[in-house]
């Protein structure tokens, strides 16, 4: 099942300029990732980066699905968020679950203290509409550089791409 769009398809090929312009759009909620990708968490986080001009290839864009993108991602080689700074906007940001050892979410940074957007993330982000605010969300981070949620320990990291 194709998860970009039409409109995203077209939108994808525009020069930067103006899917820079697009992409400040979305990260800024004026805009839906729906009109352009109808994919799960992974998938809208790579078009908001693609648009953003990370080093995503039209390629990749078309061809990876879901958890694909988490090679991609390279969260482990990213940096672990410390609970409280600020994170600068348009980054892919992961959460690992610790006992099982899986990365079961990504968010995308709006540039707005530790604010994300993303879809399917329970309260790490369900609805592009409504941004989630990791610190509010998350509380303060566990002595081992954990955080407490939904009844396991997690790890957030953002990613360098």
């Amino acid at each position: 099942m194709e998860v970009i769009t039409p409109k995203g398809a077209h939108a994808g090929q525009l020069e930067p300029i103006k899917k820079s312009l697009i992409s400040n759009g979305l990260l800024s909620g004026q805009d839906d990732i729906i009109n352009y990708n109808t994919g799960i968490c992974h998938d809208v986080v790579a078009y908001a980066l693609y648009m953003r001009g990370a080093s995503i290839s039209p390629s990749e864009l078309a061809g990876l699905r879901g958890l694909s993108w988490l090679n991609k991602f390279n969260y482990p080689g990213g940096e672990k968020w410390d609970g409280y700074s600020i994170i600068p906007k348009g980054k892919a940001i992961g959460f690992y679950r610790v006992r099982d050892k899986k990365w079961f979410h990504s968010a995308v940074t709006t540039g707005n203290g530790a604010e994300i957007r993303s879809v399917n993330g329970f309260s790490l982000g369900t609805a592009w509409s409504v941004p989630a605010d990791m610190k509010w969300v998350l509380g303060k981070k566990n002595e081992d550089g954990t955080f407490n949620y939904d009844g396991a320990k997690i790890e957030v990291y953002i990613s360098s791409l």
